[in-house]
């Protein structure tokens, strides 16, 4: 039987508590699916005190900082950093033993991270086959998100490999260090790269020409919903927070972060507000996460509190029946993101029969389809635009939202797993 090593820094936690994104959900859901299975010999890595299966062999790097939290989501960019380093060391140093035990070429690491990934050059040269999971484009995500886009990703990737050739690179602050040497280092050496969207693959050749192409592997993951309408039944948002049938309420569900582009859709709700005057209800569940997502929360609420016949409410994070409860009150799922890999809650919506208004995010066109959904350009204008076209027919969303529900029964996440675990067989 094939070892199989899962790496990832954001595994062991609660996910029913711990806002940690798609990493630590997608590597939880496949570690399951493989423990279950029993297809694999399987060791789990994380940083978490949980293992994230029954019955697994699990080992946790133990880490610390000088800031309070219990999960890496709760860091600044300095704690962050301090941790991807932690973590990387020990865990190369733990593979590095594994390696007399294990026989390398007969084991594959799959690592769910990049900048807190261990050491994958010195991996491979002990003969560990490699698989890379880009569950997001770190050097994608600056140029989108703090360069507004004056740079792309390859322009990026090739002005660091200039920077290292003259080494220049080394007076980069740390957790830049981190994004840009430790995803030219995941694409050197690892066996395979898999990525959930086309454009990701795109974006990931063209940053890299010298070692992705052949490499890249895209595995879109489908709808992991784990939805139980048993216990949805016994919780009725709507009545829980007053809201009449007449009035139509928008949801929009992730971690709360500037990419997540919340703030996007509260400005198209000012523009409703004036042009519209029509009563409006907004979910926006989920908690801050990650560096920025403290002072972003604040800033939405500000927002928020500009509106008057738009009222906004923030549940929290929310999992499980919650979960369920607030997407089956809805009648819209509004997904803003300023940038986005693929979009887990977005495939969950269309699981439950929502249909939804997405902003032109990497994945957004292979999850929307004109029948039950709309795509526009990240801007408030554009959203409101969009808002206007789909509420004007509130009978229509319904019919909409079947059609959701039909495609999205294809969007199964136990597809994604057993291609995964081809691709591991085919490499050990």
């Amino acid at each position: 039987m094939a070892n199989v090593v899962v790496v990832g820094a954001h595994l062991g936690y609660d996910l029913s508590r711990t806002p940690l994104g798609g990493g630590g959900t997608v590597g939880t859901h496949l570690i399951r699916h493989w423990a279950s299975s029993a297809e694999f010999e399987l060791l789990v890595i994380g940083s978490g005190p949980l293992p994230p299966a029954d019955g697994i062999r699990y080992v946790q790097i133990r880490w610390h900082t000088r800031e309070k939290g219990q999960d890496p989501s709760a860091l600044s960019v300095k704690g962050y950093a301090h941790f991807c380093v932690q973590f990387a060391q020990k865990a190369t140093e733990y593979l590095q033993r594994l390696a007399r035990d294990f026989r390398p070429s007969q084991t594959c690491i799959v690592h769910h991270d990049v900048a807190e990934a261990p050491d994958f050059a010195r991996l491979k040269a002990l003969g560990y086959r490699q698989v890379g999971i880009f569950h997001v484009d770190v050097v994608d995500y600056v140029a989108h998100i703090y360069l507004r886009n004056l740079f792309s990703a390859p322009q990026l990737a090739k002005f660091h490999r200039n920077l290292a050739r003259v080494g220049l690179h080394r007076f980069l602050p740390r957790i830049l260090r981190l994004i840009f040497s430790k995803q030219e280092e995941c694409v050197r050496h690892c066996d395979r790269l898999v990525v959930p969207s086309h454009p990701m693959a795109e974006i990931l050749t063209q940053s890299y020409p010298q070692w992705a192409p052949g490499k890249t592997i895209i595995i879109p993951w489908g709808a992991i919903t784990g939805l139980d309408d048993e216990a949805e039944a016994t919780l009725n948002t709507r009545e829980r927070y007053g809201i009449s049938d007449s009035v139509p309420v928008l949801i929009t569900l992730s971690r709360i972060s500037p990419e997540k582009g919340q703030d996007l859709l509260l400005r198209a709700l000012h523009i409703w507000e004036r042009k519209e005057a029509t009563e409006l209800v907004l979910f926006i569940c989920g908690a801050p996460a990650f560096m920025h997502g403290r002072r972003y929360f604040s800033h939405l609420v500000r927002l928020a509190r500009k509106l008057t016949s738009v009222k906004v409410y923030f549940p929290g994070y929310v999992a499980g029946p919650t979960k369920t409860a607030f997407l089956h009150s809805a009648d819209l799922y509004v997904f803003p993101s300023r940038h986005e890999s693929y979009g887990l809650t977005l495939a969950e919506a269309l699981v439950a029969g929502l249909p939804v208004l997405a902003t032109d995010h990497h994945a957004a066109r292979d999850l929307v389809r004109p029948e039950f959904g709309l795509i526009v350009e990240p801007t408030p204008k554009a959203i409101y635009r969009g808002l206007v076209r789909l509420l004007g027919n509130r009978e229509g969303l319904k019919e909409m939202g079947a059609r959701a529900r039909e495609f999205a029964a294809s969007l199964r996440f136990e597809n994604a797993a057993r291609e995964f675990s081809d691709l591991i067989r085919s490499l050990i």
